[in-house]
C-alpha cells in the first residue's frame, strides 16, 4: 500500500531516531524510563511487559508477531524470558538492525527474525501466528482498521493479542479535542473507537486495562531524564532535537492531566 506523504515523513523521522539510539545516552534515557535494559521507543514499562507475558501465556512453541517492532523492545524480552519464536516487523530499517543485533547479543538469533513490511498489508501466511503483540503502535498509523483485519487473518483461531494504545478521551470540547490531537501521536485520531475498531475486524476483547496514570509517570520521567542528561544530548543529536523533544515531552503531560489524552492495555482473542 503506497504511504502518504505524512507516512513517509514518520518512517524517516523514526529511522533518524535509531541511527541514534545505539549510543550509550540514549539507551540510559531509556532504561532508567521504562527500566527494560533495551532500546526503546513506545511507553511500555518493565511491569507492562510483564503483564502481557502473564496475558498471552508464552510457552516455547508460542510463534509470536510484535507490529511496529522498532528496535525490538519489548519483543526481544519476551523471546528471552519465555523461550517463543518472534518476529519483529516494522518500517523503519535502522531499528530493525538494532533489533538483530541485540538478538545475537542475547543468544536467540535463532529464534528471532526481522521483516520490513507494512502492519497493513503483513507479508505473511494466514494462521501463522499464535500470539500477536505491539505497543503504541495503532495510535502511529493511519490505516487501524486494515491492520487490526490483517492481524485477525494472520494469527490462529485461539491465539491472542495484547496491545497499548493511546488515544484521544470521548467527549471533549473542539478546543479540547484539537489540543488532544496536537499532542499525540501522528495518527492518533482514530474514525472508531476502538472497542467498534475490534468488534468490526473479528476480535472478540477479554480485558481494558486503563494505563493512563502510567503514562503520565513516564512523561515525568522521560523529561527528567532527558534534562539529566542534556548536555550529552545537544552534543549528539543537536540543540534543536534535544529542545524538540523536551517542548514535545511537555505537550503530551499536560495533555494526559488535562483528560485528553489517555492510554489502555486491550487483550484480545479471536472472535
Amino acid at each position: 500500500m503506497p504511504h502518504s506523504e505524512a507516512e513517509i515523513v514518520q518512517i524517516a523521522r523514526l529511522n533518524n531516531y535509531y541511527s541514534l539510539a545505539g549510543s550509550s545516552t540514549l539507551q540510559s534515557i531509556t532504561n532508567r524510563v521504562c527500566d527494560c535494559g533495551y532500546i526503546g521507543h513506545s511507553n511500555a514499562t518493565r511491569s507492562e511487559a510483564d503483564r502481557i507475558i502473564s496475558m498471552l501465556g508464552f510457552e516455547r512453541q508460542t510463534n509470536l508477531l510484535d507490529l511496529g517492532a522498532g528496535a525490538g523492545w519489548p519483543g526481544l524480552y519476551f523471546a528471552k524470558e519465555c523461550g517463543c519464536h518472534l518476529t519483529l516487523l516494522d518500517l523503519p530499517e535502522a531499528g530493525l538492525k538494532l533489533a538483530a543485533e541485540r538478538a545475537i547479543e542475547d543468544g536467540i538469533s535463532e529464534r528471532v527474525q526481522t521483516v520490513r513490511g507494512d502492519a497493513s498489508c503483513l507479508p505473511f501466511d494466514s494462521n501463522s501466528f499464535s500470539a500477536i503483540t505491539h505497543s503504541d503502535v495503532l495510535c502511529c498509523l493511519l490505516p487501524k482498521r486494515e491492520a487490526l483485519k490483517e492481524c485477525r487473518r494472520v494469527i490462529s483461531d485461539n491465539g491472542k493479542m495484547a496491545f497499548s494504545v493511546i488515544d484521544v478521551a470521548p467527549g471533549l470540547s473542539p478546543a479540547d479535542r484539537a489540543d488532544a490531537l496536537d499532542a499525540g501521536p501522528d495518527f492518533v485520531d482514530s474514525d472508531e473507537p476502538y472497542l467498534d475498531l475490534l468488534a468490526g475486524t473479528g476480535w472478540k476483547i477479554r480485558s481494558c486495562k486503563d494505563l493512563t496514570a502510567d503514562l503520565e509517570h513516564t512523561y515525568v520521567k522521560m523529561i527528567g531524564a532527558e534534562r539529566d542528561y542534556e548536555d550529552e544530548l545537544r552534543r549528539i543529536a543537536g540543540d534543536d532535537f534535544y529542545e524538540e523533544a523536551q517542548a514535545s515531552w511537555a505537550k503530551k503531560l499536560l495533555a494526559v492531566r488535562r483528560g485528553q489524552l489517555r492510554r489502555y492495555l486491550y487483550f484480545a482473542t479471536p472472535a
